[in-house]
């Protein structure tokens, strides 16, 4: 394959950080023995103790002597070296949240370190400054993602260095850290015109000792960039719109009863049709891929999702669900009310009117 040992430790150990963060393991935590995995993922036990040794050192999972090794909870071995435990699921929203997050705190350093800089700094250590920000400028347009952050991770370190922040300094190698090793998959989306624009704004406010730029304005353009990195890496959910009945409004003509029926009824057949594919799309089967650790727990009645009220749970087995059915049951009801009233409306106004 043309993998030494250490790429092929580094694979098994973001493949076993990959299946603890899909929860692919036993419910308990528990892995099984070193020959067991390394028969799943196909290696040699070595491989396995060496990445699982890995995974320790960074709180991923505990090893103690004469215990089988087990995977810390998500909640508890988050960190920032561990981001990329919580972006595996991208449907997650905690896998936005956290994102966003980190791109916050990143900003915050960046904002603080720099204005420090314009305060303190000299000029010599304000043109390096300034030529780190040409550099990342320039990169934007020709260099890859990767490339663009290793370059903006030596503007912070050496923002840092020159505000005389230590704190920052070990700081600084974390957010790098958990940028590169965590959110690998986001390089190839850094870079571009929302880059280059932060980046000059940077470069001209060191210039000028432009405190109130680095302030006010660099925040605003970094979280531009930031945001459509966010957006192509895990994008908003968006919402199907419910049809809604038009209400009658002032200065249009009174809509009859019958066509307040038609309207009614179409509204309801179209929420039906959404009802039934959103159930489609919602059941799913079993994650494949699990590890064969442990037995699963069976599941039972309980796990099945309630019946909706109203009378559909009644239905003879083997019914099918459609518009017309529901709009026969619970939802048919829900018009018939609903056409009445309209008609009470319509003829309460048609009365004034006249």
């Amino acid at each position: 394959m043309g993998m030494g040992h250490g790429g092929l430790v580094a694979y098994v150990e973001a493949q076993i950080e990959r299946d603890i963060a899909l929860g692919r393991i036993h419910p308990s935590g528990q892995f099984g023995s070193e020959a067991k995995l390394a028969r799943h993922y196909d290696v040699c036990r070595g491989t396995i103790r060496e990445a699982l040794r890995r995974l320790a050192a960074r709180g991923v999972v505990v090893q103690r002597p004469g215990r089988k090794t087990r995977a810390v909870p998500l909640d508890e071995s988050l960190t920032l070296e561990n981001l990329g435990l919580a972006l595996h699921d991208t449907r997650s929203p905690d896998a936005r949240w956290l994102l966003e997050g980190y791109f916050s705190l990143r900003r915050q350093v960046l904002v603080e370190l720099l204005s420090a800089c314009c305060a303190r700094a000299s000029k010599r250590d304000l043109d390096q400054l300034g030529s780190i920000c040409f550099g990342l400028w320039d990169a934007a347009r020709w260099e890859s993602g990767a490339y663009c952050a290793q370059v903006e991770f030596e503007l912070l370190r050496l923002a840092a260095r020159v505000a005389a922040r230590p704190g920052h300094v070990l700081l600084v190698q974390s957010l790098q850290r958990a940028f590169v090793v965590g959110a690998a998959q986001l390089l190839p989306l850094l870079g571009g015109e929302p880059l280059r624009q932060w980046v000059n704004c940077a470069k001209d406010a060191l210039h000028d000792r432009d405190t109130r730029a680095i302030q006010h304005e660099l925040p605003a353009l970094m979280k531009a960039h930031d945001d459509l990195v966010l957006d192509a890496f895990a994008p908003v959910a968006q919402k199907h719109a419910v049809p809604e009945v038009d209400c009658v409004q002032q200065g249009q003509p009174v809509a009859t009863a019958s066509a307040v029926e038609v309207q009614v009824s179409g509204c309801l057949e179209s929420a039906a049709e959404d009802s039934v594919c959103s159930h489609d799309e919602t059941s799913s089967t079993e994650p494949a891929g699990r590890i064969p650790l442990a037995p699963t727990a069976p599941r039972s009645d309980r796990d099945e999702p309630r019946a909706v009220a109203g009378g559909l749970s009644d239905r003879p087995s083997g019914t099918v669900l459609t518009p017309s059915s529901l709009r026969r049951g619970t939802l048919g009801r829900l018009g018939w009310w609903a056409a009445r009233l309209w008609r009470s409306i319509a003829s309460s106004l048609g009365a004034r009117d006249s």
